[in-house]
Order: structure tokens, then C-alpha cells, then sequence
């Protein structure tokens, strides 16, 4: 403790520096200090001796002997270079440690794709058979590990410094918070509006989740803004803290709610739900009657029957994840290898104006007793393949007391004439009195499967004196009655008692329901407990069925080990079905894939022998060699430009060698890192995040001494919100756009950012702000503490110690992001309403969408830079 002296006295002994007078007199000597002139403080000796000397102020970063974590490198020498030298160098490093934080997040984002996609299996409640469901729930681990692994340098950057710095609270991580989710939700968000193909629209799927994210994204900066500038200004107190990370677990559980389907009724569960209706080759009329009427219930009695032939036909896909997304960008960045997503957007059917909108049906009965008006009786029409000839009805109404005539002539859609209907045109007369009239369309009925296809009938006037066009525009989709099949396997549990030599297992595949048209699947093998080249040979390939062929099959290779073990099994997957084939959907994988297990038993002579040994010490040799495999092609990925990939529909680039040599030594040090086979992804896991907090840590100084160097001293967060915001978002920019183009919903683009941003201030926030607020208020002020804010008005109530955010800035930035963000959601809304998505829609709306956005993130900027100056 420090101790007061006056001039010339001697230094009090240990007994009497702990007397209770003389803690008595350190405080006096406190209030003393800030209360008297330097002159005066001086004379009594509080000036110049090891009080003054322990309470001199700090120099800034880039100023004399300041220093951060690890930079300056050279230190005071450094702090004397040229200024204009230093900015160059420091923006040059900062740039530089983006891409490093870049390459390792790809490390770090496939670790998290290893532990959130963890399977298990388990009974299905209704059907009593064994099926194949995700450890992690998709809302739980896009707001967890995807969202940590996405916003992890914005994070780290706040806890590394606040622990770092003592438990007191930087400006550089705070405002990076702010600036990212700024940049995130207004920059992203213009790039993915205008990155969608004209014409077409992406809207977000899964609703209720994103109204969860939505309101906490905007809330966790109003409640940001309340601890700022609320009850205590400038002081975050323990119960604020401890809220603010609180909030963070109840975002994930009230969005688990809504991705069940809770908050709208209608419940979710996966065990229970009914299984999906196949139509197949035997089906009747009534048959199909029956089902119509089960489909219009489920879902809306207003349907049309192409619409409701669409919902029978319809298959999920699984999609693409966040982390998939994310890895293709940076590895695009960076000359890594290439990762190619398997979803793409199902072509829009094409919009055909119609002649019988609102406004031409109230000019018609204007008419109606003066004119004839001939229309179709409807405009949609579905007819089976076999019907052979399909009829439409043309009727008359209005004046028939005289005589008209239409033409009429057929159109092609996405069906062809000649090959699924053939071409008719020609003329209907109307005699006096005559109120109805038909077309006759021949069906072309085939053996080959096709999707639904649709073909147009237009009617035309012949003379426009005395008749009119209603309805003139009729749609006929055409569906398909040759099926193809479902796919299924014969045996959903393959056992193999494991022998001396190799053993090649027979896998069939039975086509049943159809057997119309050539069809094809693929198939491969999925590690379970074997291991793949370990247990068994890893096979992948296409199966094919002839028309009429029931079966097929392909081998699978087990191999024999020479020693006992417990039972280990893998999985065999068929998925990617071609002509118009579908999976089982009561097996396991459902209607996307369809899976068999097929286990590898030891002898029966050593199986108790085994099972006893490998209770007490289970060590999966086949997990660590395939670890080390692994580990040797990182290096391999690492050194050759896009991972040595020999595709020859991807050569490099001189770009790709470009970013290849400037990244290398990233990716040889993160290929260091263990691979993501072990323990699940774990171990990976926690050491790229570890790597990323070494680079974020450097980050912070460089950003730092770019600040003072390029704005003056205590520029951190102008800083923070411009250069390490942008670079720490840019993969996210990237990985946004590909997701808006190649997903057929928006969630997995701009979905992910409200969940994002909430994510950034409960858990970057909240996390230390909590432990250093707890801190603060069992340990005390310390002199550094008492040196910066005794004196301060707002911290008069606090003096007893109290974690301190002082950053008038962050307050004005946090407030102008709010009203920004509001603004901003409310546009999306009104998008889904007026462009039929948030993404997309008509070109020059989408433009405009684009630039409001962006001039918002410079609004916030220009706002923010105004008043920290």
C-alpha cells in the first residue's frame, strides 16, 4: 500500500505502516491529492515521490514508452519512426491478420461442422423402427458454435483486452462489436438484396426464428444503450452484467421454441410426425381424389391442383450450412482447396401476364349487355398423362343474341408439342344463343417418367366491334402418371461376423412402386464407430436401374483386422435419386436419403474377453490413424496452391497462386492444428479458437497504433468501427452473397446476422463484463482505478470499486445502430410484403434497397467519427 511521508521523514517501520491511523492517512492523502493545486500537493510531498510516480498518466500506444500487449515491436525507437511510415506498416499488418484470422476460421468453422453434425440414432416413437436423427438442433447450434465461429474475432478481441488490461474495459472492443453488427446487418445485408438474379425473390423460411433473432438484435443494443447511459451513465454494475450474459441463454432457448413450432401452435416434434404420402405407379383416380382432399386440409382448401400436385411431388433437401458457406468463401480468398455446396435453386416457373385482371372483368360487365364476352370457364387445369385427350370449356355470356367468333391456338410452356401434347389451333363460332364451346388438346402419354410440365391456350378476337375476352389466358400442367419407383434397402441391418481374410458384403437396393424409365442413385459410406481404410474400404458410386429392373446392388469391402474387438459399424447412405425416383419414407433417412448400417461383430470366442478389456480402457486405434492421415494432407492442402486439387474443370489462376504464396504461411501454421477427426472436432476446436485469440490479440494492437498513428490518441473505437469491423466481416460478406444465390430461402444469408448480432453483445459482451463487474466489486479500486475516476461525478456512488465503460462514442454509436437497425428491419418487412421476399425481386428496387442500406452504414459512421471528434 502507499504510504504518506512528509518531506525528510523517514520510512515507517512495518507496525506502524499498518496501523489503522495510518491507513487513515493513505486515504486522507487520496482526497488530498485531487482536491489540492500541483504546487501545493508538491510542498506536502504528494508530488514526485513513488505516489506521484505511480499515479503519472499512461502514455497512448504510439507515444513514448506506450505499449500494448505484444506491439510495439521495437518499442520507444519504434514510437520515433516517420508517421507516415508507421500508418503504411500498420495497415499493411492489419490487412495481413485478417487473412490470417480468415484462414484459421476455416480450421475453426470445419471443427464446428464436425461437432454440429454429430448423428445418433434412436426409436421413432410411431413407427418403432430405428432412424438416423442430428445431435445438435440447427436454431441451437447457428446461434452457439456457427455463431461464435463467425463473430469469434469481434469476441475475443473484447474478452482477450478487458482481461488483459486489468478488468478495465478498452474502447477497441466494444465499438468493434457495434461496427460489426453494423456492417453486418447493413452492408451484408445490400450485397445479398442485390446479389439474387432478376426475377427472382428469396424469402425467409423459417419465420418465427427469425423474429426471435430480429428482436433481440435490436433489444441487445437498447439494453447496451440503457446500461451506457441509464441508471448508472458510464457504470456497468454486477446485476448488469450478469443479465446481460443471461440474456444469451435465453435467446437460444426461446428460439428452440419457435424452431419446434411452440409460438405458432403447431408443435414440431420429429418423433411424431406422420409419415410422408408416396403416390406410386398403382395409384387410382380415387386414389388420387382421396389424397387431394388430405393435402388441402393439411395445408389450404383455396389451393389450386397444380399446387397441390406440387405439394405430393415436393423434396427437402437438406441445406447447405452456414459453416459451408463460410469455409467456400475463405478458401476462395485464399487460395485453398475449392468446396463445392450440393444446393441449388429450382428454376422459377416463369410469370404470364393474363388479359382478365380487375380492371378488364369491370370494363366486361360495363359491356356485358352491348357486347358478347366469350372466356374460359377457368385458367388452371391439371390433367393426368393418360387421359389422351384433354377438353377445355369456352363460354359465352353477355349479349347472345348475336353471332361472334374467337380464335383460339395452343402455346408451349415447359411442355413441348409433338412430345407431350400436341398443337391445335383454329376457330369457335358462337351462333345466336350458343353459350358454350370446347378445345380438344391431344396428350402425348409416354413411357418415360417426367415432372409436370405445362402448356398455354390463348383465345383471340376476331372481330372487336361486338365481342369481348374475358378469362383468354388458360394454363394446363400436365402430370405424369408413368412412375418411376421408390427406393429402399433390403436390409436396413447388415451384421458381418469378422474373418481371417477380407470379406466383400453384398448391399442390395430394391426399386418397388414403379419401374418405369431409367433411374439412378448415388451411394457411399459414412464413419460410424469403423473407421474408413481402417475397418472397411470406403466406396462410393452410382447405381443404376434399367427400365423394369426391380434391384441392384454394389460391394461393400470389410476388412479383417488379425485381432478381437467390440462390434464397430458404419453406415451405407443412397441419396441424389435421378428420374423421378423417391426414397422410402418410413426407412431411416427419410424422404431425402435412405440409410443401412451395417455392423462388424467380433468371433464369438473372444467377444467376452473383449467386452471386459475394453470397458475399462477403450482406445479407437482406427481414430487416431486416420487422424494422422489426416494431419499429413493439412500439410499437403497447405503447401500446393487450392489444396492440390486436380480438377481440371478448376485450374488455378494467377490469382489463385497470387493469394496462395501471400497466405502461406498461415495456412503452414494452422496446419499445426489437429485435425477435426479427433474427438469429434474437439480438440480442433478449442485450438484454432486458441489461435484465433493469438491473432485477434495482435489485431487489437495493430488497430491501436493505426488509430493513434492515423487519428490522434484515444481513436480506438474510429478505428474499431471502420477497419477491424470491415476485415473481421469480409468472409461473412463473401459466404452471405453465395448462400443468397445458391439457396432457394434467405435464412442461411441474412437469417444468420440478427442471431449474429445478438450473439456478439451477450457473449462478447456480457461474458466479460460479468466476471470483471464480480471483480471490481470483491477486490476494490486500485490505484490505477482512483487515478481515472475518483474524481469523476458519475462515479461518485461507486468509489467502493465498479467496472467502468467510459466511451461517450460507443454510447452515440450504439443509439444511431438502433434507430439505423429499426429502420432497416422494417425495410425487410416491407419487402417480404411488396417484393414476395426480403432478397431480390424487381431489379431496380432491390438497387434501391441496396444503396438506402448502405447510405444507413455510412450514416452511422459519418455519426459516429462526428462525435468522437
Amino acid at each position: 500500500p502507499l504510504q504518506f511521508r512528509r518531506p525528510g521523514a523517514k520510512e515507517p517501520s512495518q507496525q506502524e505502516a499498518s496501523a489503522p491511523e495510518a491507513r487513515w492517512v493513505w486515504c486522507l492523502t487520496r482526497a488530498v491529492r485531487w482536491q489540492l493545486p500541483k504546487g501545493e500537493a508538491a510542498a506536502l510531498g504528494l508530488e514526485g515521490g513513488r505516489l506521484a510516480s505511480r499515479m503519472a498518466e499512461e502514455d497512448p500506444i504510439c507515444v513514448g514508452d506506450g505499449s500494448g500487449l505484444w506491439l510495439p515491436l521495437f518499442g520507444r525507437d519504434e514510437n520515433q519512426w516517420d508517421n507516415t511510415l508507421r500508418v503504411f506498416l500498420y495497415l499493411f499488418g492489419l490487412a495481413y491478420c485478417f487473412m490470417g484470422v480468415a484462414v484459421v476460421a476455416d480450421v475453426f468453422m470445419s471443427a464446428i461442422e464436425k461437432v454440429t453434425s454429430k448423428k445418433r440414432r434412436v426409436m421413432h416413437r410411431k413407427t418403432g423402427k430405428m432412424v438416423t436423427m442430428m445431435v445438435w438442433n440447427p436454431t441451437v447450434a447457428n446461434l452457439t458454435l456457427m455463431a461464435l465461429g463467425s463473430s469469434a474475432p469481434e469476441i475475443l478481441l473484447n474478452v482477450i483486452f478487458i482481461f488483459a488490461d486489468g478488468y478495465f474495459q478498452e474502447g477497441l472492443g466494444p465499438s468493434t462489436i457495434v461496427g460489426s453488427a453494423a456492417f453486418n446487418l447493413f452492408c451484408i445485408s445490400a450485397v445479398c438484396v442485390v446479389a439474387i438474379p432478376p426475377g427472382q425473390s428469396r424469402t425467409i423460411k423459417e419465420l418465427p426464428v427469425y423474429c426471435v433473432t430480429a428482436f433481440f438484435s435490436v433489444f441487445a443494443y437498447l439494453w447496451l444503450l440503457f446500461i451506457l447511459m441509464g441508471t448508472s451513465p458510464n457504470i456497468v454494475e454486477v446485476w448488469e452484467g450478469v443479465l446481460t450474459f443471461l440474456f444469451f441463454p435465453l435467446l437460444v432457448t426461446l428460439a428452440f421454441i419457435a424452431d419446434r413450432g411452440y409460438f405458432t401452435g403447431r408443435p414440431a416434434e420429429v418423433e411424431e410426425k406422420e409419415p410422408v404420402i408416396t403416390v406410386n405407379s398403382e395409384m387410382t383416380k380415387q386414389e388420387l381424389a382421396a389424397l387431394e382432399t388430405k393435402i388441402r386440409k393439411e395445408h389450404d382448401e383455396e389451393l389450386t391442383d397444380a399446387e397441390v400436385l406440387r405439394l405430393i411431388e415436393l423434396e427437402h433437401q437438406a441445406p447447405t450450412s452456414r459453416a459451408q458457406y463460410r469455409v467456400r468463401a475463405i478458401r476462395k480468398m485464399t487460395g485453398g482447396r475449392r468446396v463445392e455446396t450440393c444446393n441449388t435453386v429450382d428454376p422459377l416457373y416463369n410469370v404470364v401476364p393474363t388479359n382478365g385482371t380487375s380492371d378488364d372483368r369491370k370494363k366486361s360487365k360495363q359491356g356485358a349487355k352491348q357486347f358478347a364476352l366469350v372466356e374460359f370457364v377457368a385458367t388452371n387445369y391439371t390433367v393426368l398423362e393418360s387421359v389422351r385427350t384433354f377438353i377445355l370449356p369456352v363460354r359465352r355470356r353477355g349479349n347472345l343474341d348475336i353471332a361472334c367468333s374467337v380464335i383460339y391456338k395452343t402455346k408451349e410452356g415447359t411442355a413441348k408439342a409433338s412430345t407431350d401434347y400436341k398443337h391445335v389451333e383454329g376457330t369457335l363460332d358462337f351462333g345466336p344463343g350458343e353459350t358454350q364451346k370446347f378445345i380438344e388438346v391431344p396428350i402425348v402419354d409416354d413411357v418415360n417418367y417426367e415432372t409436370e410440365e405445362d402448356f398455354f391456350v390463348e383465345l383471340h378476337l376476331v372481330d372487336n366491334s361486338t365481342t369481348m375476352l374475358g378469362d383468354s389466358f388458360a394454363t394446363v400442367v400436365i402430370i405424369d402418371d408413368d412412375k418411376p419407383g421408390v427406393l429402399s434397402f433390403d436390409k436396413t441391418d447388415i451384421e458381418v461376423p469378422e474373418a481371417t481374410d477380407d470379406v466383400s458384403v453384398s448391399v442390395k437396393v430394391n426399386r418397388i412402386g414403379g419401374g418405369s424409365g431409367r433411374i439412378t442413385c448415388k451411394f457411399y459410406c459414412e464413419d460410424d464407430s469403423a473407421i474408413a481404410d481402417f475397418d472397411y474400404v470406403k466406396t462410393s458410386g452410382e447405381l443404376v436401374f434399367e427400365p423394369g429392373q426391380m434391384s441392384a446392388s454394389f460391394e461393400v469391402m470389410v476388412k479383417a483386422k488379425g485381432r478381437y474387438e467390440s462390434s464397430e459399424r458404419f453406415r451405407v447412405v443412397i441419396n441424389e435419386a435421378t428420374g423421378g425416383a423417391k426414397f422410402d419414407h418410413a426407412t431411416d433417412g427419410g424422404t431425402d436419403r435412405c440409410i443401412s448400417y451395417i455392423t462388424i461383430t467380433p468371433s464369438k470366442e473372444g467377444r467376452e474377453r473383449v467386452d471386459r478389456m475394453m470397458s475399462k480402457l477403450h482406445v479407437n486405434w482406427g481414430k487416431a490413424a486416420l487422424g494422422q492421415a489426416n494431419w499429413v494432407d493439412q500439410f499437403k492442402a497447405a503447401i500446393y496452391v487450392n489444396g492440390g486439387d486436380a480438377d481440371a474443370d478448376s485450374q488455378p489462376g494467377t490469382l489463385d497462386y497470387t493469394l496462395h504464396l501471400m497466405n502461406l504461411p498461415w495456412k503452414l501454421l494452422c496446419a499445426c492444428i489437429p485435425p477435426p477427426d479427433f474427438c469429434d472436432g474437439w480438440v480442433c476446436f478449442c485450438a484454432s479458437l486458441a489461435f484465433i485469440g493469438v491473432v485477434t490479440a495482435i489485431i487489437g494492437d495493430l488497430a491501436g497504433l493505426l488509430g493513434c498513428c492515423l487519428f490522434g490518441p484515444g481513436s480506438d473505437g474510429i478505428t474499431a468501427i471502420t477497419f477491424v469491423a470491415c476485415g473481421t466481416s469480409l468472409p461473412d460478406t463473401f459466404a452471405s452473397k453465395t448462400a443468397a444465390q445458391q439457396d432457394p430461402y434467405a435464412d442461411a444469408s441474412i437469417g444468420n446476422i440478427t442471431g449474429s448480432n445478438s450473439v456478439n453483445v451477450f457473449l462478447g459482451l456480457g461474458l466479460p463484463w460479468m466476471i470483471a463487474a464480480i471483480y471490481w466489486a470483491a477486490a476494490g479500486p486500485n490505484e490505477k482505478w482512483i487515478r481515472l475516476y475518483w474524481d469523476k461525478e458519475w462515479a461518485r456512488d461507486f468509489r467502493g470499486g465498479a467496472l467502468v465503460v467510459e466511451d461517450p462514442g460507443l454510447a452515440n454509436s450504439v443509439a444511431t445502430f438502433s434507430a439505423c437497425a429499426i429502420v432497416c428491419m422494417a425495410t425487410l418487412l416491407l419487402r417480404r410484403k411488396k417484393c414476395d421476399g426480403e432478397l431480390g425481386g424487381p431489379r431496380h428496387l432491390a438497387i434501391l434497397t441496396a444503396v438506402f442500406f448502405v447510405c444507413l452504414w455510412i450514416v452511422f459512421v459519418v455519426t459516429y467519427v462526428a462525435l468522437a471528434k
